[in-house]
């Protein structure tokens, strides 16, 4: 049944003014009910057409670039010479703000349920000084001035020092350092955490033990009577303001499973969508699961040399089309690459049963394209696979025919948000589907 509420929250979506309850309002139903599904796809369909047409400049039907209404824009403001002045303005402008003492050092760019003691919610787009920063609960991610992205997960009190310094007194920190950040430190009573060009985490329980894991890269490790000490990918120490030594530990990162994601921008997973634990370990020639949708991050900010073919770029559901029909994204596009799998393997009294499982997932940026087919997964895998990581064989997924009853097909929708997918895969064990996702770089 179409009702009022659900007519309500999709013009709001395709206008861009959903709340966040909306949203997953919306999601839900869409998951739940075909009705309504097919209904979303026909107002999705007749809003992206009704763009296409009145749109200022018209684009070639097969070559996508998402800063083409960017640029139409661009070309159409009067007055180069007065922009100009505006920019050496801002210049001015931000290199007065970055010799005040006062200067914010980071913003924050996510949040995920985060409140302050107060009770007084975070929000994105609040720039953070040096000084104290306490989260009761949820997830708040900070991007400095110099790259570095840090996740914080409540209950937290952590201290920001300047750009290149944080001091974690309590709860759960993952870090992404780029080149343009090696040397960030991370300290707590017992640890003394520096990064070397790397994805780590740090957790500081109520006792104060100090954990800190490596996903990706080396970090320093030292204390106050213990030399520095070098970890590296896979590798995790244990540390406690009483002894001041520094142990190894296991390498266990349940700890960090909430903040990873949002670190690796991605927002939310509902419904049996799992985000990969980070890890040298975890990839995708080696993780079965038969209930979840599992999340694999791969290429990140990276610019392809050649043109990427994709199975669809505009919000809709996913329909099988001839290789020569395929969208293809211009080369200059900065992405960031996931891969979405679901390996079935044989298990329980009905070994061979076939899997179902359903879910959606919001990422931090627009999704600029979504690949299906086996033979673009395949071709798109030069460029955006892990790095000396075996892949399994690709095996395309298979969406519903038109006018087809039968159960048992695949389902993959991009909402109209542009930001989330909505995915239901039927699988054999033994059999896997794959779906890469393209997101604008962060």
């Amino acid at each position: 049944m179409i009702d009022e509420a659900l007519q309500d929250w999709i013009e709001k979506s395709l206008n861009e003014t959903t709340t966040e309850v909306e949203s997953r309002a919306l999601e839900e139903r869409l998951l739940e009910d075909e009705q309504a599904r097919d209904y979303y796809l026909n107002a999705v369909n007749l809003h992206a057409s009704l763009r296409r047409r009145f749109a200022a400049e018209a684009e070639s039907p097969t070559v996508v670039s998402f800063s083409a209404e960017t640029e139409t824009r661009r070309k159409h403001v009067p007055g180069i010479g007065l922009a100009v002045t505006a920019c050496m303005a801002l210049i001015v402008g931000v290199f007065a703000l970055l010799m005040s003492s006062s200067q914010p050092i980071a913003e924050i760019t996510q949040v995920v349920g985060a409140y302050r003691d107060s009770g007084a919610a975070y929000s994105a787009g609040e720039l953070v000084k040096r000084g104290p920063l306490k989260i009761s609960r949820g997830l708040v991610r900070l991007d400095f001035l110099n790259g570095a992205r840090v996740t914080i997960e409540g209950p937290a009190e952590i201290e920001v020092v300047n750009e290149m310094h944080v001091v974690l007194h309590r709860g759960v920190v993952t870090a992404t350092i780029p080149e343009s950040a090696v040397g960030f430190v991370v300290d707590t009573s017992a640890a003394h955490v520096v990064d070397l060009g790397t994805s780590f985490g740090v957790s500081v329980s109520d006792d104060g033990q100090t954990d800190v894991c490596v996903f990706d890269g080396e970090v320093e490790v030292s204390s106050s009577e213990t030399a520095p000490r070098l970890l590296r990918e896979g590798q995790a120490i244990r540390a406690s303001e009483h002894s001041k030594m520094i142990d190894s530990a296991p390498f266990e990162t349940s700890r960090f499973e909430k903040a990873w994601p949002i670190n690796s921008g991605v927002l939310q997973t509902t419904g049996s969508i799992r985000f990969v634990s980070p890890g040298p370990s975890f990839h995708p020639g080696n993780y079965k699961d038969n209930e979840h949708i599992v999340v694999f991050p791969e290429r990140r900010g990276f610019v392809p040399k050649e043109a990427i073919r994709v199975d669809m770029v505009d919000p809709g559901q996913y329909a099988k089309s001839r290789y020569r029909e395929k969208p293809t994204l211009l080369t200059e596009q900065r992405l960031t690459s996931y891969l979405l799998q679901l390996n079935a393997y044989p298990s329980g009294k009905n070994p061979n049963r076939r899997r179902s499982v359903r879910g959606q997932i919001t990422f931090a940026k627009p999704i600029v394209g979504v690949i299906t087919d086996d033979r673009l997964l395949k071709e798109s895998e030069a460029a955006f696979r892990i790095p000396n990581v075996k892949y399994p064989s690709a095996r395309t997924i298979e969406p519903r025919p038109e006018g087809d009853l039968r159960h048992g097909f695949d389902t993959v929708i991009l909402a109209a948000d542009r930001r989330t997918l909505l995915i239901e895969l039927q699988e054999n064990p033994g059999h896997l589907d794959q779906v890469r996702v393209l997101v604008e770089a962060e």
